[in-house]
C-alpha cells in the first residue's frame, strides 16, 4: 500500500480525496498460477496455493492490518487513504461525485510459503471507467518488512 500511495498527495483543506480501499480480502482465483508460471518456486508453496485457492473462502477484513500500518506509518499514508469500502458503497460514491478519477484498491488474499520467505498478492486498481490494471505481487520477508520483488503479470485495460 505504501509503495502505491507514496507520491500521492495527502488530502487538505476540503481537497477531495479519491483513493478508496476494498475491506474484504478478496479471495484468490487460478489466475494466480498465471502469473507464476514461469516462477521457479517451491513444489511444496505451489501445492499449498491449489489448496487455499479451493478452500480458503472465509471473508475477512483489512482493518487490523490497516491499523498496524497506520500506526507505524510516517508517511501520512492515513490522510492519502480514505476509509475502506465495499465494491457498493464505492459505486454510490462515484456516481454521486461525478468524477472519472476515483480508484477502488483491491487486495487478495496474500498466499504465504513461510519456510522460504516468499509471499503472493494480487493487487487491483478498479476504476468507474476504463482504465484499470493490476499484477501479482512477488514478495520476500527481509527482517520484519514484505519486499516487493517482482510484478507478475501486470494488466492494464
Amino acid at each position: 500500500m505504501t509503495t502505491y500511495y507514496k507520491k500521492e498527495k495527502p488530502a487538505f483543506k476540503g481537497r477531495s480525496q479519491l483513493l478508496y480501499l476494498y475491506c474484504t480480502q478478496a479471495n484468490n482465483s487460478e489466475e494466480i498460477f498465471e502469473a507464476i508460471q514461469n516462477q521457479k518456486l517451491p513444489d511444496a508453496f505451489l501445492k499449498d496455493i491449489r489448496t487455499k485457492i479451493n478452500s480458503d473462502l472465509t471473508e475477512r477484513s483489512w482493518d487490523s492490518e490497516l491499523q498496524s500500518i497506520f500506526e507505524k506509518d510516517a508517511t501520512q499514508l492515513k490522510i492519502k487513504v480514505n476509509d475502506c469500502l465495499s465494491l457498493e458503497r464505492y459505486q454510490e460514491i462515484s456516481q454521486r461525485l461525478h468524477l472519472n478519477n476515483q480508484r477502488l484498491m483491491i487486495i487478495s488474499k496474500p498466499l504465504y510459503d513461510l519456510n522460504s520467505n516468499i509471499a503472493l498478492v494480487k493487487v487491483v486498481f478498479f476504476r468507474n471507467i476504463e482504465h484499470n490494471n493490476g499484477a501479482v505481487l512477488l514478495l520476500e520477508k527481509q527482517g520484519d518488512e514484505w519486499i516487493i520483488k517482482d510484478y507478475l503479470n501486470p494488466w492494464s485495460t
